[in-house]
Order: C-alpha cells, then structure tokens, then sequence
C-alpha cells in the first residue's frame, strides 16, 4: 500500500497589524480583509484599490505586445484582401478557447476562415508539417497559430513551402536558439516584451484579436460592416485562462473577472449547456471552470478529437449546443474511468517496488496506458504521495509521458536540463510533457531523481500548509462576504485564503452526499457551518476543543454566509 502525505505542517503567516489597520481606514475594509491584502503585497492604498477594481479601462493596451506591429502587416491586408486565414490551435482548453476565440473574430470581420487542431495520439503537441499541409489543402494562405508555435520550426518552414504565411500566437516558453521563422511571432515571454508574461494562450489570442481591431478600425475597415465585439469573448478568455493554471495577477485578473460576469449570462449556447450538463446552475467561479466545465471540454482532445468541443464554442444553436455538450460529458465520464484504472495500476507498481517507494520523483511508464490522461493521472499521484511524478505511454520505441511537479521543483527547467535525452519536451514549472526513446527512459529517470533529491527539502516527505492568520470566526461575519467577493477571481498567485482558528467547540456533526464531512463550530458565541469534502472518516472523537485550518467562501445555498471549507482539523495542543 501507498501512504499518504504525511498530516498537513500548518505555516502560519506573520501578521502585519500596522500596515493592515491603514490599509483597513485608508480603504474601509475589515481588518481581516485588510491583512489579505497586505499578504498578497497591496498593502498600498493605491494598489490595493486597482487590485479591487479588475475593470476594462485597467487593461494594459496591446500595443505593449512584443510582434504585435509585424503581425499587423500580415493579416491586416489579409483581412483587407479577402485572403483564407487559417488557425492552428491545441488540443487543450486553452488552445481550443484560443482558437475558438480567433475564428469568431476574424469571420466578424468577414474573413473565410478554416481551422485545425491537432490529435493527441496521431499528430502530438505542437504546429507539426502534416497540420500545415492539411490547412493548405484546405485553401489557407496565412495561417495563425494558437497556443503552439514558437517550438515549431519545422511546421512553419513546411508552411512557408507551401506558400502560407505564418503568425505564431502562443505563450509558452521560448527555446534557446534562433526563433521560429514566422512572419510574426506574438509571444509575452520573449524577454523585451513589455506585457505581463502571465498570459495564457487565450489571453494572446485576445490581444492579437484587439491590436487588429483597433488597426482595422483606423484603416476605416470597420465603415460599412459591423465591429466585432470582444467583450462577448471575454467568457473564452476566462475559461481557457483559468484551465491552464496560469497567474491570475495583472491583466489576466482583469480578463477573468470581466470574463466571469460574461459567462454568467449564458449567452454562449455551447457553454451554458456545458454548465448544465455539469450540473453547475448556480453563478459559476473559478472552481467551476477549473474543475467542472474545462475537464469537460479537454475530454475531447484526451480521448477524441478536440474539434467536438471547438464546435460546441461555436455554436449558435441551443439544441446542437446539448448535444455536443452531452457527448463531451460522456467522454468526460470515460476519462474518469480510464484515469481511475491507470492510477490504481501505478500505486500497485509503487507498493511492489522499493525503489520507487522510497524515491524522491516518480517516473513510471506502460504500454496500455492511454496518452489521453497521463497528466491527470500524473497529478493525482502527486497529491497522493507528494512526489513530482511523470508517466510515460511506451509505443514502438519511444516513450510519451506528461507530468506534474510541485512547489520548488521546475518540471520544465529539469527537462530541458536533460534536452540532449528527448525528443521533444515543453510545459511550465508545475506541468510538462516530453518524448524519448523508451531506452532512454532509465536514465531520465535516475537524473530527475537526482535533481529532486538535490532541489526538494531534504528528511523525506513534507506537507506544509500555508495559512495566512489566525482568526476568530466572530471575524467571519457577514460584512466579511463583500470583501471577500472582491479578492475574487481567486487561482493561482491570488489563492483562496487559508485561515486557523483555535479554541472551537463542535457543536454536530453527520455525513453527506458520498463521503463528507458536515459540522457545526462554535466559539465564544459565533456559531458556522463548516464542511469537509471527502473525509468523512475525519469526525473528532470525543467533544474537546479543536484547532481547524479552512478557506472561507461564500455559499449561496439558502441565505448567502460564509461557509467554511476545512483543510485540516485536529485536538487543540
């Protein structure tokens, strides 16, 4: 058997009582609301009130976008000429949002518009030649690329031989080496750029799609045929921008929280019945697309083909938006049940052998696991054990794997460390992929575990748990709700707060739903709700009081209050 993480270390956050009793009468805010925000470093007024209002007029213009004005000269006598532009996206819910995002806007600009997206099994990551010839059979002359692209030299060299112009979009990191040689590469990670590198492939997308509206606008293009409306893609952004787990700081806070407000109007066809199929009724978060319709919409590009879950963005139809959104739910469904399969089957591996039980990042590999959700699985392992962990599909000789790391451990950096032994790699610090000879999978192996054993804290495993104050639950009144909202759109670098509060009676206790914990918490007279997802087997035993770690949000079931989300309880010392 598997052990679990050890019990969770609780860190708790020094406090900064001055600063936060200003920042609290400069603003107005609780004190408690106050300190959450000198926690995230707006212990400024100035900032802290621009951190609070996330509007559109605070959006940094695109003109700051590196390759902007180059790929301006491309696609503005495109669109001026009638030329056939092509997208190239990705088969996750960024390059698919991505895509989706840029085919709208260019046929609202009146373009003939073809799309391609890749197939994980056939065609791999990335703008690969075979995609470039399918767009030029399909009538293309320029192409933009979506979410991939800067790795790709040898799909833009096929293009440029087959006649298309290419404008790479993407926002991964740039390789070592000359640039991929497209006519325009958009990308702000390319290190004289001056916009936020946060941006998810949707982000670039949309900024791309605005610096040509605006040039288009002072062309005149826009005299006798209708602008397109970008706003109306704002719920694109947010979506494909919280899937990929980027930073939601700076202009990515401000596109997801306009881009919430859009999605909760339902106007989309394809993802309000998403929601539906999610069964997500209520005003959807960031929770729910992180963890209810992005899922959904990955599920095509994992297990299928992506171009299923393109169609749902685009329609317009309410009855073929159902459909499409119930086969992407069954799909979904599968990839649950393959997922579960292939975890159990790696624990059993683990269990079995020594080594790996006592490594320090777990590299596993199979020929019957499905590419599909080999990064899912992955990430479950990592909870589990702790453990960076990456799993590879062994297939005719090479090994195809994805995997997840955690804090202090660069998954990506550790690949390309290793460059010289892959034969593709790529990702971001907490989520990477690669392809190797299966031969060359032991030695992969032994070098990420000496890379982890040198990088990750020494004494075996930890399970540390930040915790941003100790609190008192009278500090978690209604008044509390407001700000809290207003910390909101909550993900990475701007996580939910994590809360301790010591001294708490339970007042009752019962199990819910499947396998969840519902108490009651009393102390010193304030009285809340508190729930623990899947941990009914948790329930203290005898009544002394308890110390509990939680993340405060807002439940709307019933009266809006301030429900607890537990993370950790234990007896009080």
């Amino acid at each position: 058997m598997v052990p679990p993480p050890p019990p969770p270390t609780w860190q708790i956050q020094e406090t900064t009582p001055r600063a936060a009793q200003a920042l609290s009468e400069a603003l107005g805010l609780p004190i408690l609301a106050a300190q959450l925000l000198c926690n995230r470093g707006y212990a400024e007024p100035g900032a802290a009130r621009s951190f609070l209002d996330p509007s559109l007029e605070r959006l940094p213009p695109p003109a700051g976008m590196l390759g902007l004005e180059q790929a301006l000269e491309v696609l503005l006598p495109a669109l001026e000429q009638g030329k056939t532009i092509g997208v190239a996206g990705d088969y996750d819910a960024d390059g698919v949002t991505a895509t989706a995002l840029l085919v709208e806007f260019l046929e609202g600009c009146g373009a003939p518009v073809v799309w391609d997206l890749p197939h994980r099994l056939t065609d791999g990551y990335g703008f690969k030649p075979a995609r470039a010839r399918r767009l030029a059979q399909a009538g293309a002359q320029v192409v933009i690329t979506a979410d991939c692209g800067i790795s790709d030299h040898e799909g833009v060299a096929q293009a440029h031989e087959l006649g298309l112009t290419v404008v790479v979009t993407d926002h991964h990191l740039v390789p070592p080496g000359p640039l991929v040689p497209a006519a325009a590469v958009v990308n702000p990670k390319q290190e004289a750029c001056g916009m936020t590198p946060h941006l998810a492939g949707v982000g670039v997308a949309f900024y791309l799609a605005a610096g040509l509206r605006a040039a288009l606008r002072q062309a005149g293009f826009f005299q006798n045929r209708p602008e397109p409306n970008l706003r109306d893609s704002l719920d694109l952004v947010a979506l494909g921008t919280c899937a990929d787990v980027v930073p939601l700081l700076e202009a990515n806070r401000i596109l997801v929280s306009q881009g919430l407000a859009v999605l909760n109007q339902r106007r989309r066809p394809g993802l309000a019945a998403l929601a539906k199929v999610a069964g997500r009724s209520n005003t959807l978060d960031t929770m729910d697309l992180g963890f209810y319709l992005a899922p959904r919409i990955n599920a095509a590009g994992r297990l299928t083909h992506p171009g299923l879950a393109l169609e749902l963005l685009l329609s317009r139809d309410p009855e073929e938006a159902i459909r499409l959104a119930g086969d992407l739910n069954q799909l979904n469904g599968q990839r649950r049940e393959v997922g579960d399969i292939m975890f159990e089957q790696a624990l059993e591996v683990i269990a079995a052998d020594k080594d790996l039980g006592e490594a320090s990042f777990l590299v596993l590999g199979r020929e019957d696991w499905h590419r599909g959700v080999l990064g899912i699985v992955a990430g479950r392992l990592l909870e589990r054990t702790g453990r960076p962990t990456m799993l590879f599909s062994l297939e005719k000789g090479e090994a195809v794997g994805s995997g997840r790391s955690r804090e202090g451990f660069h998954l990506q950096r550790a690949l390309a460390a290793n460059a010289e032994l892959m034969i593709s790699y790529g990702g971001h610090a907490l989520a990477a992929g690669a392809t190797l000879k299966s031969s060359d999978l032991p030695e992969l192996a032994r070098r990420l575990e000496k890379a982890a054993q040198e990088q990750l804290p020494p004494g075996g495993l930890d399970n540390p748990l930040a915790i941003e104050a100790e609190v008192s639950l009278a500090e978690l009144g209604p008044d509390m709700m407001a700000p809290l909202a207003k910390l909101a759109p909550y993900g990475n670098a701007n996580p939910e707060p994590v809360l301790a509060a010591k001294g708490v009676e339970m007042a009752a206790a019962r199990v819910v739903g499947d396998n969840h914990l519902k108490l009651e918490l009393m102390q010193n007279g304030a009285k809340l709700s508190a729930i623990a997802f899947n941990q009914a087997d948790k329930a203290p035993q005898g009544g002394g009081p308890l110390e509990v770690a939680f993340i405060p949000r807002i439940s709307h079931y019933g009266r809006p209050h301030i429900e607890l989300i537990l993370q950790d309880l234990r007896p009080a010392e």
